[in-house]
């Protein structure tokens, strides 16, 4: 976990920085509050002995001397008396009113908040002890107890309260706390001399003393001397002088006389004055109380001060400390907060760079403006730190930058005229060995000879559109051009005559439309590339579709094939090239094709789009604009159909070339005659139909010997007449090798939509 820690990359440089400048902080503050803390708690404990002695140390008191006068007269009542009686029950009720304010006061909200987790302790086992007092008072009104009994019950009690006392009393001060041990050990030395008092003036007024109690008395004596000898060790000196006092009068000697007889087994119990005792005991505790009183209000009047000095102490030291903290934390602030200003002013060069300027850079250089390194990157200023010398560093990794593509851009301008060059020359000479084969063509009578030679213009027409993808690679445009509108069908029979297996390609008619002029070219080069992709991957039995149909945004060309198809990534690739055309990379050289179509296609707003085909393999949407199309008559944009007509014949009988097509259907005689055609029915141009009849026979002009002559002999056949057979019979010758062709093939022999139009100017 501290690995990951302090290995998060995630972490802002602020972050970083601040903690590497205010960690030495963090453990001084700490320090800082520990001695704080340990200095404030002694001066809050010393404060909070006031308090605590309110709360809980007086309500206890209270009631512990109410609980031993009861005690005293409860062991007197098993003596008998109405008097001892009638005492009892005034002092019950004394001690329930005493029980009642010690249980309000313990119970407050601010004693409750008070009160260590200690005292609650003791306040427990003094709330439990409390719950005896009923029994207890009615085992003393049944008199089921002995006098030892009753004093041991209500001393029980009274035990309790004394733990209650030294939780409230504990001081952190040694002196302090030594002082309030004392006072405590008075007050129980005094419990002690309470009980003997008590057992001995009930066993006064019942008239002598057990065996038992004499026992019992012998060690309360025992007890009590000894309690007073460990509380008055540590006497303050003037307590020490009014403790010695109280064990020089005259009452306290007599009451240890009595006591040193009683303490002597051997002997009989002495007689004891009761007036005598009673006078001399509540002479001898009140001197004890005054002197326990005097103890206690000098230690709890010595914790003022104390504390007090405890807070100036705390004060000096503190104080001094927290100013160095702070002193110390400012200067980290500030330090830190210059360091990370030239940071992240840095980081934000690096980002404006990395994002914002070299991307310019590229693209000014892409289309062809000069950059001035210089200018674009400012030369490095002066070095005055760390920090300088790592901008001036990036500032020179950003002018290498720069250059560097300033050279590629001449070097890849380079190249583009080099390919440009080749280009422009295969294209020459290609154009000069099609305008040349089309002449020996012409010339051809042999069918072995034309389909030869067929064949070369075939492959000449590919070589050729090659050649025009050196002239996009370099980014120019091939010299191919139409002014004019080319039917749509002209021009997919063009782009299918530069495929290498143009025989598996079906081309379903379009409708008569065309395409203008300026795109004639790119698009025939584009749907070429598209049909070769899907010959190259389909088997050879299967055949490639191609169909167009006009839709309300353009006019689509899907182009269908049933290959292997290609997986769903590398198809969302595709589209994602074919949307957005990168620029040439040597290193995908095999798709080269796809990167053609996608500049092909920008160039004209053309959607390219891939998909794949119910068939299994893929289905190329090509969406020619609508500006593109236009009426092939009119010459006006082409408007879309509100629904598309129904064929009068299946598709495959109008599939060209197709061998399987059927025969045409014979026509009937009304439409040959030129007469109305029902609804159902397409008119059919029948020839001559509307030419003037004597034009409809041409005259047979007829030579001597001929079959036929009427005479010895006829003129001779006029020159232009026997011209006019001549073009006939070798137009005738041509049309019969076409057809012948054609039979076998599904795509013309032409090449281009030349015979629609002669084609513009050739830029190359």
């Amino acid at each position: 976990m501290p690995r990951r820690f302090f290995s998060q990359q995630s972490w802002s440089i602020r972050s970083r920085v601040m903690l590497l400048l205010l960690a030495p902080l963090v453990p001084l503050l700490g320090m800082w509050l520990f001695s704080t803390t340990v200095t404030v708690g002694p001066a809050a404990n010393l404060l909070d002995v006031k308090s605590g002695v309110d709360m809980f140390g007086t309500p206890a008191y209270e009631l512990v001397s109410e609980l031993q006068a009861e005690r005293a007269l409860s062991m007197r009542f098993l003596s008998g008396g109405p008097v001892v009686a009638t005492e009892l029950g005034t002092q019950r009720a004394e001690t329930d009113m005493a029980l009642a304010e010690f249980r309000r006061l313990t119970g407050s909200d601010d004693a409750e908040s008070a009160a260590s987790p200690l005292t609650r302790q003791h306040l427990a086992a003094v709330g439990k002890a409390l719950e005896e007092l009923p029994l207890g008072r009615a085992v003393v009104d049944t008199r089921q107890y002995d006098r030892v009994q009753i004093m041991r019950l209500y001393s029980g009690i009274i035990d309790k309260t004394f733990g209650l006392y030294g939780s409230v009393s504990g001081l952190d001060d040694h002196e302090l706390n030594r002082q309030a041990g004392t006072v405590i050990a008075l007050t129980e030395a005094r419990e002690l001399y309470a009980r003997e008092n008590a057992l001995i003036s009930a066993a006064i007024a019942g008239g002598g003393m057990s065996a038992a109690e004499r026992s019992e008395a012998v060690s309360l004596i025992g007890l009590q001397r000894r309690a007073h000898d460990t509380a008055t060790r540590y006497l303050h000196p003037d307590d020490a002088v009014h403790y010695t006092a109280i064990l020089d009068s005259a009452a306290y000697l007599r009451m240890r006389a009595v006591e040193d007889r009683l303490a002597d087994l051997g002997r009989p119990a002495p007689a004891i004055d009761a007036k005598q005792w009673s006078a001399d005991y509540a002479t001898v505790d009140g001197k004890l109380y005054e002197l326990e009183s005097a103890t206690a209000s000098r230690t709890i009047d010595a914790t003022m001060p104390a504390a007090t000095a405890i807070l100036v102490r705390l004060g000096l030291a503190g104080g001094a400390g927290l100013i160095a903290i702070v002193v110390l934390a400012l200067v980290s602030f500030r330090v830190a907060r210059s360091i990370i200003r030239r940071i992240n002013a840095l980081r934000a060069q690096a980002l404006h760079v990395a994002e914002h300027s070299l991307p310019d850079v590229v693209a000014r250089l892409r289309a062809g403006t000069d950059v001035d390194v210089d200018a674009e990157v400012p030369p490095p200023g002066a070095v005055d730190d760390e920090l300088n010398e790592l901008e001036n560093a990036f500032a020179q990794v950003q002018r290498t930058a720069v250059a560097s593509a300033v050279q590629e851009a001449t070097l890849r301008n380079g190249l583009n005229q080099v390919f440009l060059n080749i280009g422009r020359r295969s294209q020459v000479l290609l154009h000069r060995q099609l305008a040349l084969l089309d002449a020996m063509e012409r010339r051809t009578t042999d069918p072995q000879d034309l389909e030869d030679l067929y064949r070369v213009d075939h492959l000449g027409a590919r070589m050729r559109r090659h050649a025009e993808d050196l002239v996009i690679l370099a980014g120019a445009k091939p010299g191919r051009g139409w002014r004019h509108p080319v039917p749509l069908h002209d021009v997919m029979r063009s782009a299918v005559s530069e495929v290498e297996e143009f025989t598996r390609i079906t081309v379903v008619p379009p409708q008569e439309l065309a395409l203008r002029g300026r795109a004639v070219s790119d698009v025939i080069h584009l749907l070429a590339e598209l049909l070769e992709n899907a010959t190259a991957y389909s088997p050879r039995d299967t055949h490639v579709t191609v169909a167009g149909q006009l839709l309300p945004n353009g006019y689509a060309v899907e182009i269908e094939d049933r290959g292997v198809g290609m997986p769903a990534s590398a198809v969302d690739e595709a589209n994602q090239r074919l949307a957005d055309p990168p620029d040439f990379d040597p290193a995908h050289s095999s798709r080269l094709g796809l990167f053609v179509v996608a500049k092909l296609a920008a160039r004209h707003g053309v959607k390219v789009t891939l998909r794949p085909s119910p068939y299994g393999g893929l289905t190329a949407v090509v969406l020619l604009p609508r500006e593109l199309v236009v009426d092939g008559n009119t010459s006006t944009p082409a408007q879309a159909p509100a629904a598309p007509p129904a064929l009068a014949t299946p598709i495959a009988a109008l599939t060209t070339g197709s061998p399987t097509a059927p025969a045409a259907a014979p026509v009937p005689a009304d439409v040959l005659e030129g007469g109305p055609t029902t609804e159902a029915e397409l008119p059919v141009r029948a020839p001559q139909t509307h030419l003037a009849a004597p034009l409809r026979e041409e005259p047979v002009i007829v030579l001597d010997g001929e079959p036929g002559g009427t005479g010895p002999a006829s003129p001779v056949r006029p020159a232009e007449r026997t011209r006019s057979i001549l073009t006939s019979l070798l137009a005738g010758a041509h049309r019969g090798r076409s057809a012948a062709a054609v039979s076998t093939v599904p795509a013309p022999p032409a090449d281009t939509p030349a015979a629609a139009e002669p084609p513009e100017e050739s830029t190359s």
